[in-house]
C-alpha cells in the first residue's frame, strides 16, 4: 500500500510479522496506512478451498496456521518474506467469502489492490491452490564451466513468454488480465522458469530481455 494513498486499497491484508517471530494473521487497515504490500494472482482450481469466512474472522485476526495454508500460498508466504516484505494480499482471505462475506465490498477495490502493489506474485503454472510455484523445473538442465577460476553456467534457449505466461494455465481465469494491466511490476513464476515484467518490458530469468 503506497505511503501517499490516502486510505488503503483493502481493508484487509495478511500481516506476516517477521522471519523471527513468524505468525501469520488478519490485520484489519486503517486509514492512510503506510504499508507495503504484495499481492498474489492465482487460479482457485478445484476444492476444497483454503478461504475466510466471517465464523474465523476472530480467530485469524489472532492466528494463521502456515502448515493449514495450501502450497500456493505457502509459496507467496516464503516469498513476499523473502523479499523483505511484511504484509501480502490473497483474495480468498483478504475478502471475507460466504453470503455474509464482504465480497460486494471488496470486488470494487480490485482496481486499487493490484495498482497499488508493490509487487504481484503470478502462480502462472499453477491449476489449483494446492499446486505451488516454487517447483522443481521442468527441462531446465545448466551445464557448468570454469572460466578463470570461476563457474559460468549455460543452459538451452527456453525464453517463451507467450507459452509459458499467457497460455499457460492462470491466463485460463477471468480476473488475470485485469490484474497484470494494473499491476506496476509482476514476477511469473512458471514451471520452466521466471519471468519478470514491468513499464521497461519483460525480462528472463535467463536474462534475455524480450519486448512486450
Amino acid at each position: 500500500m503506497s505511503p501517499t494513498q490516502d486510505s488503503p486499497p483493502t481493508s484487509k491484508a495478511l500481516d506476516l510479522v517477521t522471519h523471527e517471530s513468524p505468525s501469520i494473521l488478519i490485520y484489519e487497515t486503517k486509514p492512510a496506512d503506510p504499508l507495503h504490500y504484495i499481492a498474489l494472482s492465482h487460479p482457485r482450481g478445484p476444492g476444497p478451498h483454503f478461504c475466510a469466512f466471517r465464523n474465523d474472522l476472530e480467530e485469524y485476526r489472532k492466528y494463521i496456521s502456515f502448515d493449514k495454508l495450501p502450497a500456493t500460498f505457502q509459496h507467496a508466504v516464503k516469498t513476499t518474506r523473502e523479499l523483505g516484505l511484511r504484509y501480502h494480499w490473497i483474495d480468498s482471505i483478504s475478502i471475507i467469502q460466504g453470503p455474509d462475506g464482504d465480497f460486494a465490498q471488496e470486488a470494487t477495490r480490485m482496481e486499487d489492490v493490484f495498482s497499488s502493489a508493490y509487487c504481484v506474485l503470478a502462480a502462472s503454472s499453477a491449476k489449483g491452490q494446492e499446486d505451488g510455484f516454487l517447483t522443481p523445473r521442468k527441462e531446465n538442465d545448466f551445464l557448468t564451466f570454469d572460466k578463470g577460476g570461476q563457474p559460468l553456467y549455460t543452459c538451452r534457449f527456453m525464453d517463451d513468454f507467450k507459452t509459458h505466461v499467457l497460455e499457460g494455465p492462470l491466463n485460463k481465469r477471468g480476473w488475470v488480465l485485469q490484474e497484470r494491466a494494473l499491476a506496476h511490476r509482476t514476477i511469473f513464476f512458471t514451471d520452466r522458469q521466471t519471468y519478470w515484467e514491468c513499464d521497461e518490458g519483460v525480462r528472463c530469468e535467463t536474462l534475455t530481455k524480450m519486448d512486450k
